[in-house]
């Protein structure tokens, strides 16, 4: 430490030392590391520090625990790619850990401002509307907020979103042509703050998303995750070699 600086918590010094037998490739992906009673003796701290540590490092994504199996090495944060739609539980089972969700809010709404811009409609109509929290392994991933436009995906409101995502029921009973999305880097407002279960001073990750259909706006998205545990990626092809211009 240099001088002056306080001594690192016990729990933290955990923390490291996991993180760098990660890093190293030493403990690799899906494997099973020592458990609290093992890798306390070994540090020459508690199991309550390491049981902090543990906790602290799944909530980032970088462990995951098995109730009565064991604590293993976490796939990554969930993901979502730029220039295409994917289940967010699928994103979520696809890193090793459990989806479930939260339906906040489901059935017909007034439009947020934003939202009737978006969908091309007036300000202060009612749309069918949702609001779900999606969690992996009971920490919230990412809240969505989702307006519709009227009679575009007829039944909605009368789902049951706590077993499958909207995702699924849009793409079973709506067909789109186009999809915008962009991303901006926000504080969340102190409600959102506690529906995440972060900071106010944590970044979040907002996408906006539009999916459109003969032209016209069928569906707006607001997802917001912290952005800790979640992740923006993309891999295009290049149209006629090196030179050429992006394919999407």
């Amino acid at each position: 430490m240099p001088d002056g600086g306080a001594p690192k918590p016990r729990y933290e010094a955990v923390k490291d030392f996991v993180r760098d037998r990660i890093a190293s490739g030493e403990w690799g992906v899906n494997a099973r590391i020592p458990s609290e009673n093992e890798l306390g003796p070994m540090l020459g701290v508690s199991r309550i520090t390491v049981n902090r540590a543990f906790m602290e490092l799944a909530r980032e994504g970088r462990l995951r625990k098995v109730p009565g199996v064991g604590t293993f090495v976490a796939e990554g944060k969930p993901r979502t790619g730029l220039s295409s739609i994917e289940s967010i539980a699928e994103e979520i089972r696809g890193r090793g850990m459990e989806w479930s969700c939260e339906v906040l809010a489901l059935g017909t709404a007034s439009m947020t401002e934003e939202a009737a811009d978006a969908l091309g409609l007036p300000r202060g109509g009612r749309v069918p509307a949702s609001m779900v929290l999606h969690k992996g392994d009971g920490l919230p991933i990412q809240l969505e907020e989702r307006f519709i436009r009227p009679d575009y995906a007829p039944g909605y409101e009368a789902q049951d979103f706590s077993g499958r995502t909207t995702y699924d029921f849009l793409r079973e009973v709506g067909a789109v042509e186009e999809m915008e999305q962009a991303v901006t880097a926000v504080l969340p407002p102190s409600s959102i703050a506690r529906l995440l279960e972060v900071g106010s001073r944590d970044p979040c990750l907002v996408i906006r998303r539009r999916t459109f259909l003969r032209g016209e706006a069928t569906t707006f998205s607001r997802l917001t995750q912290p952005a800790s545990r979640f992740e923006l990626s993309g891999r295009y092809r290049m149209q006629d070699g090196p030179g050429g211009h992006f394919s999407f």
